[in-house]
Protein backbone atom coordinates (compact mmCIF):
# COMPACT_ATOMS: atom_id res chain seq x y z
CA UNK A 1 0.00 0.00 0.00
CA UNK A 2 1.84 3.29 -0.73
CA UNK A 3 1.79 6.64 0.98
CA UNK A 4 -1.54 8.10 -0.26
CA UNK A 5 -3.55 5.06 0.22
CA UNK A 6 -2.32 4.22 3.78
CA UNK A 7 -2.62 8.04 4.98
CA UNK A 8 -6.01 8.32 2.94
CA UNK A 9 -7.42 5.19 4.62
CA UNK A 10 -6.42 6.09 7.97
CA UNK A 11 -7.78 9.92 7.81
CA UNK A 12 -11.23 8.58 6.20
CA UNK A 13 -11.68 5.77 9.38
CA UNK A 14 -11.68 8.58 11.88
CA UNK A 15 -15.71 8.66 13.17
CA UNK A 16 -16.04 12.05 12.45
CA UNK A 17 -14.63 12.33 9.18
CA UNK A 18 -16.22 8.88 8.16
CA UNK A 19 -19.82 9.96 9.41
CA UNK A 20 -19.28 12.61 8.10
CA UNK A 21 -18.99 11.57 4.33
CA UNK A 22 -22.06 9.34 4.86
CA UNK A 23 -24.00 12.21 6.03
CA UNK A 24 -22.98 13.95 2.88
CA UNK A 25 -24.11 11.31 0.64
CA UNK A 26 -27.03 9.83 2.15
CA UNK A 27 -28.47 12.75 3.86
CA UNK A 28 -27.22 16.03 2.26
CA UNK A 29 -25.54 17.22 5.44
CA UNK A 30 -27.53 16.12 7.52
CA UNK A 31 -26.23 14.67 11.18
CA UNK A 32 -27.87 11.32 10.85
CA UNK A 33 -25.25 9.10 11.78
CA UNK A 34 -23.57 9.79 14.58
CA UNK A 35 -19.52 9.35 15.15
CA UNK A 36 -20.03 7.69 18.31
CA UNK A 37 -22.31 5.43 16.97
CA UNK A 38 -19.72 3.79 14.52
CA UNK A 39 -18.14 0.39 15.58
CA UNK A 40 -15.05 -0.61 13.39
CA UNK A 41 -15.38 -4.23 11.60
CA UNK A 42 -13.03 -6.19 10.56
CA UNK A 43 -12.20 -4.61 7.04
CA UNK A 44 -11.11 -8.18 5.48
CA UNK A 45 -13.41 -10.43 3.17
CA UNK A 46 -12.42 -14.21 3.06
CA UNK A 47 -13.77 -15.34 -0.23
CA UNK A 48 -13.93 -20.05 -0.62
CA UNK A 49 -15.11 -20.71 -3.29
CA UNK A 50 -15.99 -25.12 -3.94
CA UNK A 51 -14.63 -26.37 -7.31
CA UNK A 52 -13.87 -30.06 -7.85
CA UNK A 53 -12.98 -30.81 -4.45
CA UNK A 54 -10.32 -28.22 -3.99
CA UNK A 55 -10.91 -25.04 -1.82
CA UNK A 56 -9.77 -21.65 -2.71
CA UNK A 57 -9.76 -18.62 -1.00
CA UNK A 58 -8.66 -15.36 -1.63
CA UNK A 59 -8.52 -12.38 0.90
CA UNK A 60 -9.62 -9.07 -0.05
CA UNK A 61 -8.96 -6.29 2.24
CA UNK A 62 -11.51 -2.95 1.86
CA UNK A 63 -10.80 0.23 3.94
CA UNK A 64 -12.83 0.62 6.34
CA UNK A 65 -16.01 -1.05 7.30
CA UNK A 66 -18.04 0.38 10.20
CA UNK A 67 -21.28 -1.22 11.83
CA UNK A 68 -23.59 1.48 12.31
CA UNK A 69 -27.60 1.60 13.30
CA UNK A 70 -29.81 4.37 10.94
CA UNK A 71 -32.66 5.80 12.96
CA UNK A 72 -35.71 7.00 11.56
CA UNK A 73 -38.94 7.65 13.42
CA UNK A 74 -39.74 4.29 14.86
CA UNK A 75 -37.57 2.77 12.50
CA UNK A 76 -34.02 1.76 13.41
CA UNK A 77 -31.63 -0.12 10.45
CA UNK A 78 -28.32 -1.54 11.19
CA UNK A 79 -25.94 -1.20 8.35
CA UNK A 80 -22.39 -1.95 7.79
CA UNK A 81 -20.75 1.13 5.41
CA UNK A 82 -17.72 0.85 3.85
CA UNK A 83 -15.23 3.40 2.41
CA UNK A 84 -12.98 3.20 -0.60
CA UNK A 85 -10.43 5.68 -0.57
CA UNK A 86 -9.06 6.32 -4.55
CA UNK A 87 -6.04 8.48 -5.07
CA UNK A 88 -7.16 8.23 -8.93
CA UNK A 89 -9.83 7.38 -11.73
CA UNK A 90 -10.50 3.28 -11.19
CA UNK A 91 -11.48 2.18 -14.49
CA UNK A 92 -13.06 -0.92 -12.86
CA UNK A 93 -14.60 0.54 -9.77
CA UNK A 94 -18.33 -0.97 -9.84
CA UNK A 95 -16.75 -4.42 -10.04
CA UNK A 96 -14.31 -3.68 -7.20
CA UNK A 97 -16.86 -2.34 -5.00
CA UNK A 98 -19.41 -4.94 -5.79
CA UNK A 99 -16.99 -7.84 -5.09
CA UNK A 100 -16.45 -6.56 -1.55
CA UNK A 101 -19.85 -6.13 -0.95
CA UNK A 102 -20.88 -9.49 -2.57
CA UNK A 103 -18.38 -11.19 -0.19
CA UNK A 104 -19.30 -9.35 2.96
CA UNK A 105 -23.27 -10.73 2.32
CA UNK A 106 -21.34 -14.22 1.78
CA UNK A 107 -19.07 -13.77 5.15
CA UNK A 108 -22.62 -13.63 6.89
CA UNK A 109 -24.24 -15.75 5.64
CA UNK A 110 -21.32 -18.27 6.83
CA UNK A 111 -21.15 -16.73 10.06
CA UNK A 112 -24.40 -17.55 10.47
CA UNK A 113 -24.30 -21.13 9.69
CA UNK A 114 -21.37 -21.85 11.72
CA UNK A 115 -23.35 -20.46 14.60
CA UNK A 116 -26.73 -22.65 13.61
CA UNK A 117 -23.69 -25.31 13.30
CA UNK A 118 -22.74 -25.26 16.83
CA UNK A 119 -26.01 -24.74 18.35
CA UNK A 120 -27.73 -28.00 16.46
CA UNK A 121 -30.85 -26.34 15.86
CA UNK A 122 -32.23 -26.42 12.62
CA UNK A 123 -33.44 -29.34 10.89
CA UNK A 124 -34.78 -30.30 7.02
CA UNK A 125 -34.05 -27.81 4.33
CA UNK A 126 -32.55 -25.23 6.62
CA UNK A 127 -30.20 -27.83 8.33
CA UNK A 128 -28.73 -28.12 4.50
CA UNK A 129 -28.65 -24.61 4.33
CA UNK A 130 -27.41 -23.41 7.19
CA UNK A 131 -29.97 -20.30 7.30
CA UNK A 132 -33.55 -20.42 8.53
CA UNK A 133 -36.59 -18.42 7.29
CA UNK A 134 -36.29 -16.28 10.01
CA UNK A 135 -32.08 -15.50 9.72
CA UNK A 136 -31.63 -11.94 8.07
CA UNK A 137 -27.99 -10.55 7.01
CA UNK A 138 -27.37 -6.99 7.16
CA UNK A 139 -27.43 -4.56 3.74
CA UNK A 140 -23.68 -3.47 3.07
CA UNK A 141 -23.38 0.23 1.51
CA UNK A 142 -20.00 0.76 0.03
CA UNK A 143 -19.02 4.41 -0.69
CA UNK A 144 -15.68 5.66 -2.93
CA UNK A 145 -14.08 8.78 -2.28
CA UNK A 146 -11.97 9.81 -5.03
CA UNK A 147 -9.40 12.03 -4.03
CA UNK A 148 -8.90 13.68 -7.67
CA UNK A 149 -8.86 16.99 -8.85
CA UNK A 150 -9.81 15.56 -12.27
CA UNK A 151 -13.42 14.42 -13.55
CA UNK A 152 -14.38 11.19 -13.01
CA UNK A 153 -15.13 9.81 -16.40
CA UNK A 154 -14.79 5.60 -15.56
CA UNK A 155 -18.05 3.72 -15.24
CA UNK A 156 -20.51 3.76 -12.46
CA UNK A 157 -22.45 1.27 -12.60
CA UNK A 158 -21.78 -2.68 -13.74
CA UNK A 159 -24.20 -1.80 -16.90
CA UNK A 160 -21.66 1.32 -17.68
CA UNK A 161 -18.80 -1.56 -17.98
CA UNK A 162 -20.39 -3.63 -20.74
CA UNK A 163 -20.70 -3.28 -24.88
CA UNK A 164 -23.48 -3.69 -26.75
CA UNK A 165 -25.86 -6.38 -24.66
CA UNK A 166 -29.53 -7.77 -25.97
CA UNK A 167 -32.22 -5.81 -24.38
CA UNK A 168 -33.80 -9.35 -23.63
CA UNK A 169 -30.57 -10.31 -21.78
CA UNK A 170 -30.09 -7.53 -20.51
CA UNK A 171 -33.81 -7.22 -18.60
CA UNK A 172 -32.08 -10.22 -16.05
CA UNK A 173 -28.10 -8.96 -15.49
CA UNK A 174 -28.33 -7.44 -12.30
CA UNK A 175 -26.84 -4.17 -12.31
CA UNK A 176 -24.94 -2.35 -9.48
CA UNK A 177 -24.32 1.19 -9.28
CA UNK A 178 -21.00 2.97 -7.60
CA UNK A 179 -21.85 5.46 -4.84
CA UNK A 180 -18.89 7.93 -5.69
CA UNK A 181 -18.22 11.38 -3.95
CA UNK A 182 -15.70 13.24 -6.36
CA UNK A 183 -14.18 16.81 -5.87
CA UNK A 184 -15.23 17.41 -9.56
CA UNK A 185 -19.18 17.39 -9.00
CA UNK A 186 -19.78 19.05 -5.43
CA UNK A 187 -21.57 22.10 -5.76
CA UNK A 188 -21.31 23.39 -1.94
CA UNK A 189 -18.79 21.96 0.15
CA UNK A 190 -20.41 23.34 3.36
CA UNK A 191 -22.29 20.80 3.73
CA UNK A 192 -19.83 18.47 5.39
CA UNK A 193 -19.57 18.95 8.91
CA UNK A 194 -15.96 17.60 9.37
CA UNK A 195 -12.45 18.82 7.60
CA UNK A 196 -13.26 16.47 4.77
CA UNK A 197 -14.61 19.20 3.40
CA UNK A 198 -12.07 21.53 3.18
CA UNK A 199 -10.07 18.59 2.10
CA UNK A 200 -12.28 18.16 -0.77
CA UNK A 201 -12.68 22.09 -1.53
CA UNK A 202 -9.44 22.39 -1.49
CA UNK A 203 -8.15 19.62 -4.42
CA UNK A 204 -11.11 20.94 -6.12
CA UNK A 205 -9.50 24.37 -6.15
CA UNK A 206 -6.29 23.67 -5.98
CA UNK A 207 -5.43 25.09 -9.55
CA UNK A 208 -6.72 28.59 -8.97
CA UNK A 209 -4.92 29.71 -5.59
CA UNK A 210 -6.47 33.61 -6.13
CA UNK A 211 -10.29 31.30 -5.62
CA UNK A 212 -8.33 29.60 -2.63
CA UNK A 213 -7.35 32.58 -0.52
CA UNK A 214 -11.01 34.12 -1.18
CA UNK A 215 -12.47 30.91 0.54
CA UNK A 216 -10.39 30.93 3.21
CA UNK A 217 -10.40 34.55 3.93
CA UNK A 218 -14.07 34.59 4.11
CA UNK A 219 -14.88 31.02 5.39
CA UNK A 220 -14.66 30.70 9.91
CA UNK A 221 -13.58 27.05 9.41
CA UNK A 222 -10.35 27.57 7.05
CA UNK A 223 -9.22 29.46 10.55
CA UNK A 224 -7.82 26.99 12.26
CA UNK A 225 -7.38 23.17 10.13
CA UNK A 226 -6.25 19.83 12.00
CA UNK A 227 -2.54 19.00 11.28
CA UNK A 228 -4.09 15.39 9.29
CA UNK A 229 -5.98 17.33 6.86
CA UNK A 230 -2.92 19.64 6.20
CA UNK A 231 -0.74 16.66 5.13
CA UNK A 232 -3.61 15.50 3.39
CA UNK A 233 -3.81 18.40 1.30
CA UNK A 234 0.15 18.64 0.79
CA UNK A 235 -0.07 14.73 -0.46
CA UNK A 236 -3.01 15.29 -2.64
CA UNK A 237 -2.52 19.15 -4.23
CA UNK A 238 1.35 19.12 -3.70
CA UNK A 239 0.53 22.51 -1.67
CA UNK A 240 3.52 22.37 0.22
CA UNK A 241 2.30 24.08 3.04
CA UNK A 242 4.21 24.31 6.61
CA UNK A 243 2.67 22.96 9.50
CA UNK A 244 5.76 23.63 11.43
CA UNK A 245 4.04 26.84 13.11
CA UNK A 246 0.99 24.57 14.25
CA UNK A 247 -0.61 25.33 17.45
CA UNK A 248 -2.31 22.40 19.43
CA UNK A 249 -2.45 20.99 15.93
CA UNK A 250 -4.19 23.42 14.05
CA UNK A 251 -2.75 25.56 11.55
CA UNK A 252 -3.86 29.14 10.66
CA UNK A 253 -4.57 28.44 6.35
CA UNK A 254 -5.14 32.35 6.32
CA UNK A 255 -1.54 32.71 7.06
CA UNK A 256 -0.54 29.48 5.26
CA UNK A 257 -2.20 30.02 1.96
CA UNK A 258 -1.04 33.67 2.05
CA UNK A 259 3.12 32.75 1.83
CA UNK A 260 2.14 29.99 -0.43
CA UNK A 261 0.16 32.81 -3.08
CA UNK A 262 2.64 35.26 -2.54
CA UNK A 263 5.55 32.75 -4.06
CA UNK A 264 3.93 31.77 -6.20
CA UNK A 265 3.55 35.20 -7.81
CA UNK A 266 6.87 35.88 -7.15
CA UNK A 267 7.82 33.14 -9.05
CA UNK A 268 5.24 34.12 -11.71
CA UNK A 269 6.66 37.67 -12.07
CA UNK A 270 10.42 35.97 -12.22
CA UNK A 271 9.31 34.12 -15.37
CA UNK A 272 7.62 36.99 -16.76
CA UNK A 273 10.36 39.03 -16.95
CA UNK A 274 12.68 36.45 -17.88
CA UNK A 275 10.80 35.55 -20.65
CA UNK A 276 9.74 39.46 -21.54
CA UNK A 277 13.42 39.29 -21.60
CA UNK A 278 13.89 36.70 -23.84
CA UNK A 279 11.22 37.85 -26.30
CA UNK A 280 12.75 41.04 -26.14
CA UNK A 281 16.34 39.48 -27.32
CA UNK A 282 14.27 37.05 -29.87
CA UNK A 283 12.77 40.38 -31.78
CA UNK A 284 15.69 42.99 -31.20
CA UNK A 285 17.69 40.08 -33.18
CA UNK A 286 15.15 39.85 -35.85
CA UNK A 287 15.20 43.43 -36.82
CA UNK A 288 19.24 43.73 -37.00
CA UNK A 289 18.91 40.71 -39.47
CA UNK A 290 16.41 42.66 -41.54
CA UNK A 291 18.68 45.93 -41.09
CA UNK A 292 21.67 44.27 -42.27
CA UNK A 293 20.04 42.71 -45.13
CA UNK A 294 19.83 46.23 -46.87
CA UNK A 295 22.75 47.40 -45.55
CA UNK A 296 26.03 47.13 -47.86
CA UNK A 297 28.75 44.35 -46.41
CA UNK A 298 31.79 46.66 -45.31
CA UNK A 299 30.53 49.60 -45.53
CA UNK A 300 30.29 52.34 -42.48
CA UNK A 301 26.70 52.19 -41.45
CA UNK A 302 26.99 48.13 -41.65
CA UNK A 303 29.55 48.55 -39.46
CA UNK A 304 27.82 50.68 -37.34
CA UNK A 305 24.51 48.70 -36.98
CA UNK A 306 27.03 45.59 -35.79
CA UNK A 307 28.67 47.73 -32.68
CA UNK A 308 26.25 50.38 -32.33
CA UNK A 309 24.08 51.35 -28.97
CA UNK A 310 20.44 50.15 -28.83
CA UNK A 311 19.80 54.16 -29.43
CA UNK A 312 21.95 54.08 -32.61
CA UNK A 313 20.11 50.85 -33.75
CA UNK A 314 16.91 52.11 -33.21
CA UNK A 315 18.00 55.40 -35.17
CA UNK A 316 18.71 53.00 -38.12
CA UNK A 317 15.37 50.62 -38.09
CA UNK A 318 13.41 54.29 -37.84
CA UNK A 319 15.51 55.96 -40.99
CA UNK A 320 15.09 52.21 -43.30
CA UNK A 321 11.51 51.99 -41.94
CA UNK A 322 11.99 48.35 -40.31
CA UNK A 323 10.03 47.72 -37.46
CA UNK A 324 8.63 45.34 -34.95
CA UNK A 325 6.86 42.11 -36.18
CA UNK A 326 4.42 42.24 -33.06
Amino acid sequence: MGDKDLLAKQYLAQNDVFADAFNFFLFDGKKVIKPKELEEQDATELAVIQKMKTVFSNQKMRDVLKLCTIKHSKLATLVLLGIEAQSNVHYAMPVRDYLYDALNYASQVEAIRKKHSEDKDLKGDEYISGFSKKDRIIPVITLCICLDKKKWDAPRSLFDMFGEVDPRIREYVDDYKLNLITPDEIDDFTKFNSQLGILLEFIHNSDDKDKLRDIINTRKEYTSVDVRTVNMINLFTSANISVDNAKGGQVDMCQAIQGIIEDSRAEGHAEGHAKGRAEGRAEGADMLAELLKVLKPGSDEFNKALNATEAERQELYKKYNITSKK
